[in-house]
């Protein structure tokens, strides 16, 4: 027993010694396991320290893995420009970090105004897991003038290939507008921009771009990558049964629009007004200048959520003509189209519509499959000397459906097996 406490005393003296030393003489010494044991917590510290960024709750600001969010927000330095040519624009850093932008395209005789940030120092981006679940967002206002529902800009992305996908301004994407004096918030859904079209790669995006039309002045507060996942287009979801399937009534202006349809034919029913009657003295490709509806649509399902920005052979885009005369166009094949219409008034400056076209006349095959297929209504009002106004049904104040069906809503089909 006596031998033992020397030996104990010894032991407590080299234990010492190894923890003062660096962890390199830890390795080296031959130490018994409760030694080890003791400095466990300590040879713990040392990955930490040599990996900064070591995050093993994955706590981070990300949206799907990617966490560069932060476009502008403030000073850029090297990873913003501008294009100030001939005097068409400046970009002014405020106090309070917003940028002023000031510009005038036209006055300035530039070609091309705007700006461009490449943001995490122009690193290669890849927003492919974001293309459905995050959004572009702009924090704007105007520093002076009216307010506005939307702005002469256009969005998009370039890659290293200098390939770009585009997104034009709409009203729709202002989330809390108008734009005015105080800020608001435009949104941009990663999966509108027309990536498939322009072949852009969405993997190795260089920068954000700006693109200014006309003239004007804005506050720019920052540009994020903000998570979002909502539904970007109107949905009609029809209601499948015998006689006849249906969507519901759709609102545009003042009028009420529905469709329907059977294995024979596609039927439009409609509620109009029309204070000076219903006038229309064109016919073909000009049976929109004055009061029309027109349907825009696809006959087969869609395969991708994103939007397209080209037609499909089997698109149709057909005009039926509320004149005197019935009338009806395809405006894509640039046929006229037998027809079924009868008109009825309502009284009090209402009309009621109802038309058939028969889907052997339009050669397609009545929609059946389940699924997502790209649906637009337009109503066009006007008088014998021409068109005033067109409400769309999914476009709003948007021009263009008539050559992008992104600008589209969705018919929706259900899938009774899926039901089942």
């Amino acid at each position: 027993m006596k031998l033992v406490r020397p030996f104990l005393l010894l032991g407590l003296l080299l234990a010492g010694e190894v923890a003062a030393q660096s962890a390199d003489s830890i390795r080296t010494i031959g130490l018994q396991e409760v030694e080890v044991r003791g400095q466990k917590k300590w040879l713990n510290a040392v990955p930490q320290g040599m990996y900064e960024q070591f995050n093993p709750d994955n706590d981070f600001e990300q949206i799907a893995g990617f966490a560069s969010l932060v476009i502008l927000d403030g000073a850029a330095g090297d990873d913003l420009w501008s294009d100030s040519k001939k005097g068409c624009m400046r970009l002014t850093l405020q106090a309070d970090s917003s940028y002023r932008i000031w510009w005038d395209k036209p006055g300035g005789g530039c070609n091309w105004v705007g700006m461009g940030i490449g943001w995490d120092q122009w690193s290669g981006k890849n927003l492919l897991a974001l293309l459905d679940s995050a959004a572009i967002e702009l924090k704007v206002r105007l520093p002076a003038g009216k307010p506005a529902k939307t702005l002469p800009l256009a969005f998009g992305f370039e890659d290293y290939s200098n390939r770009q996908a585009w997104l034009g301004m709409s009203a729709r994407w202002v989330v809390d507008g108008p734009i005015g004096a105080q800020y608001a918030h435009i949104r941009l859904p990663l999966q509108q921009f027309n990536w498939e079209e322009q072949g852009a790669d969405p993997t190795n995006i260089k920068q954000f771009i700006i693109q200014f039309e006309a003239a004007g002045e804005i506050d720019l507060r920052h540009i994020r990558l903000v998570r979002h996942t909502g539904i970007n287009r109107k949905q009609a979801k029809a209601q499948l049964g015998s006689p006849r399937s249906f969507i519901p009534w759709q609102q545009l202006g003042s009028d009420s629009i529905r469709l329907s349809w059977d294995q024979k034919a596609l039927y439009v029913e409609a509620i109009l007004q029309a204070a000076d009657g219903l006038q229309n003295t064109q016919e073909g490709s000009a049976i929109w200048n004055g009061d029309a509806i027109e349907l825009a649509f696809a006959a087969q399902p869609e395969l991708s959520s994103r939007p397209r920005a080209r037609f499909l052979f089997s698109d149709l885009h057909i005009g039926i003509s509320l004149g005197a005369d019935v009338r009806a166009f395809e405006f894509r094949t640039q046929k006229t189209l037998k027809i079924n219409r009868h008109i009825e008034p309502l009284g009090q400056s209402r009309y009621r519509l109802e038309a058939t076209l028969n889907w052997t006349d339009l050669e397609r095959e009545p929609w059946s499959l389940p699924g997502r297929y790209l649906l637009e209504i337009a109503r066009d009002q006007g008088d014998a000397s021409g068109r005033k106004v067109q409400y769309r049904w999914n476009s709003g104040e948007e021009e263009g459906f008539h050559t992008t069906p992104s600008l589209w809503g969705e018919l929706l089909i259900p899938d009774l097996k899926s039901q089942k």
